[in-house]
């Protein structure tokens, strides 16, 4: 029998997928595993039996337990049944997000939290948003908005105190309608020393948080609508949104206030 033989005979039946989860638990008698499995005793024998020629269990004083073979198909078959479910959960960020759907790493994958908007809830992942953000002052906050927000806006203003280092990342098109539309959010960046607003020639295609070891990353449609958020506190989702930001920073430039006023 060929690989893919020995997976879709796992697969084919519930019930043998129920069967290998209980032995992953510890040795099983035939009958205690269809009880446990809710399935026919004759059923589980002949899942043991197709177990035990693929060598993934074996027999001893009426018990049976997985080999460690067994234990491996076990451990792979649950970890690829959670990465499908995470890439599910993650189709809408990963579809909308651009480019750097491709740079997400295999050990931050399962470590987000996802907020995607549904129909009964567009608005979930802008109230995640908030969530991450909070309202009250931070130390540090550090920004990149592929649109213009009252709500991101105002947002912002509720974290930053006296001593917030605050860097906004936005590209010439933001720049230009966050001017135009809300000039007073506009005069209120220049005035603050502590505020840094960054700009990018190129089109920004996601939103990015970084606020006191909290990473988030969000997807738009074409409308500009926040349509999924990630985000996470763990070493390596904050290791990535970190490393996104840079990439872009590093192509970003100072607003110059003043040939702007001109």
């Amino acid at each position: 029998m060929s690989a893919r033989e020995d997976v879709a005979f796992l697969v084919g039946s519930q019930s043998r997928v129920s069967i290998l989860r209980a032995l992953a638990n510890g040795p099983r008698r035939p009958t205690n595993l269809a009880k446990a499995c809710n399935c026919a005793r004759e059923t589980a024998q002949r899942t043991l039996a197709g177990f035990r020629e693929r060598g993934w269990v074996q027999k001893s004083d009426g018990l049976y337990r997985l080999t460690p073979g067994g234990e491996m198909v076990f451990e792979r078959y649950d970890s690829l049944i959670d990465t499908v479910e995470c890439a599910d959960q993650m189709s809408e960020f990963l579809t909308n997000v651009g480019g750097i759907s491709n740079e997400l790493p295999p050990d931050v994958f399962q470590q987000l939290n996802v907020t995607t908007a549904v129909d009964n809830d567009p608005h979930a992942p802008i109230n995640r948003y908030l969530t991450v953000l909070g309202d009250e002052p931070v130390d540090q906050f550090r920004g990149v908005s592929p649109i213009v927000s009252r709500i991101f806006n105002e947002a912002a203003e509720q974290v930053i105190g006296p001593q917030t280092e605050m860097e906004l990342i936005i590209d010439r098109d933001v720049l230009e309608r966050s001017i135009a539309e809300y000039p007073d959010a506009y005069e209120l960046g220049k005035e603050l020393d502590q505020f840094s607003l960054q700009v990018v020639d190129e089109e920004i295609e996601f939103g990015l948080l970084l606020v006191d070891g909290h990473g988030a990353v969000a997807s738009h449609d074409d409308y500009g609508n926040v349509v999924a958020l990630v985000d996470g506190d763990t070493p390596e989702v904050v290791t990535w949104v970190e490393g996104l930001y840079e990439s872009l920073r590093a192509k970003a430039s100072p607003v110059e206030y003043d040939e702007l006023a001109t």
